[in-house]
C-alpha cells in the first residue's frame, strides 16, 4: 500500500513538473514577428513578355509601411503596371493583425538564364525607421531557340567571294528627275519674265560683242588698196547690225535716208565719206574716224535698246 501510494506521489510530481517547463516556456517566448514574403507567380518568362510578382507583409495594425520604390528597387526587371490591395486586419487587441499586398506587372529584357529579385519593406515607427527585405526569389528564362552545337570548331582557310551584281535604283531616279522638272517648271513660272529679260540682255551683248569685233578688224586693216572693199563691208555689217536693233530697214536705205532718218550732221558727213571710199576708191585722213563715228552711233543705239529690255514690259518687246 505504501509503494502505491509512493508511485502516485511521483507520478504526480512528474506532471507537475512537466506543467510548470510548459508555462516556463512559453512565457519565455517572444511576440510573433512581421511576416515578408515576396513571390514570382510564374516560374518561366520570356524576353520581352509580362509576367507578375506578389509581395505580402503581416504585421501589427500600428506600423506604417513603405512598399518598393517601383523604378529603383526592381533591377533588372521593369515595372509595367502595379495593383494595390487595401490593408486587411484580422483580430483585436495585442493579437491583431495587417496585411498589406500589390502585384506588380514586370516584363524582363535580361538574357540572363536565371535572373533574381529580392525587394525592400521600410517600417516607420515613433522613434526609428526599419527595412526588411523579401527573401530572394528566382524566375528562369525560356528561350525558343534551340541551342546546338557546330560540326567543327575548325575553322575555314580559305573562302571564295561571290560577287555581286549592282542594281541600278531606277524609280528613285525618276522620281528625283521628276522632282527637279517640277521644281524648274514652278520656278519658271514665278520668274518667266526675269529670266527672259536675263536671257534677251545677255544675247543682245553677245551680238553687240560680236558687231565690234567684227567692224573694228575692218576699220583698222582699211588701207588705200582696199578702202573700197573694206568700207563696203564695214556700211554693210553696220547697216545690218542697227537694223536687228532697231527694227527698221537700214538695209534697203541709201545714204540720204539713212541721213534723214537718224538726223546727225556727224552721221551724215560719215556717210559721205563712206561713200567715197565705197565708190571712188578715196582715202584720206578721214577715212577711219568717220567709221569710227558710225560705230558710236551702232553702240548708242545698242544702250538704247538695253534700257528699253530692262524698264519696258517684256511681253510687248519682239524677241531679238
Amino acid at each position: 500500500m505504501t509503494g502505491f501510494w509512493g508511485l502516485l506521489r511521483r507520478r504526480y510530481a512528474a506532471i507537475v513538473f512537466m506543467l510548470l517547463l510548459l508555462v516556463i516556456d512559453t512565457g519565455a517566448q517572444p511576440p510573433a514577428r512581421s511576416r515578408l514574403t515576396g513571390v514570382f507567380l510564374t516560374d518561366s518568362i520570356e524576353i520581352g513578355r509580362p509576367f507578375r510578382y506578389a509581395l505580402t507583409f503581416y504585421h501589427r495594425p500600428t506600423v506604417d509601411v513603405l512598399f518598393p520604390d517601383t523604378a529603383a528597387h526592381f533591377s533588372p526587371f521593369q515595372v509595367q503596371d502595379v495593383a494595390i490591395f487595401t490593408t486587411e486586419t484580422t483580430g483585436s487587441g495585442p493579437t491583431a493583425v495587417s496585411r498589406d499586398s500589390a502585384v506588380y506587372t514586370l516584363v524582363s529584357f535580361g538574357i540572363d538564364s536565371a535572373q533574381l529579385l529580392q525587394v525592400p519593406v521600410r517600417l516607420i515607427n515613433a522613434t526609428d525607421c526599419t527595412t526588411l527585405f523579401t527573401q530572394t526569389d528566382t524566375v528562369f528564362l525560356k528561350s525558343k531557340l534551340k541551342a546546338s552545337r557546330p560540326a567543327s570548331l575548325t575553322l575555314a582557310s580559305s573562302t571564295r567571294l561571290a560577287p555581286l551584281r549592282q542594281q541600278f535604283n531606277y524609280p528613285v531616279l525618276g522620281l528625283v528627275l521628276a522632282m527637279t522638272g517640277l521644281a524648274g517648271l514652278l520656278l519658271y513660272a514665278l520668274f518667266r519674265q526675269p529670266i527672259e529679260r536675263q536671257y534677251r540682255l545677255y544675247r543682245l551683248n553677245r551680238r553687240h560683242l560680236r558687231f565690234l569685233r567684227d567692224y573694228n578688224r575692218l576699220s583698222r586693216n582699211i588701207m588705200p588698196i582696199t578702202a573700197a572693199d573694206s568700207a563696203n563691208q564695214a556700211i554693210v555689217l553696220w547697216k545690218t547690225y542697227l537694223t536687228t536693233l532697231e527694227q527698221r530697214p537700214y538695209e534697203s536705205m541709201t545714204t540720204s535716208e539713212i541721213a534723214e532718218q537718224i538726223a546727225n550732221e556727224r552721221v551724215t558727213e560719215a556717210l559721205r565719206e563712206a561713200d567715197r571710199m565705197i565708190y571712188g576708191g578715196a582715202f584720206s585722213s578721214q577715212s577711219q574716224p568717220a567709221l569710227q563715228v558710225l560705230s558710236d552711233i551702232a553702240t548708242q543705239a545698242y544702250y538704247r535698246r538695253r534700257i528699253t529690255l530692262q524698264y519696258h514690259n517684256l511681253v510687248t518687246q519682239p524677241l531679238t
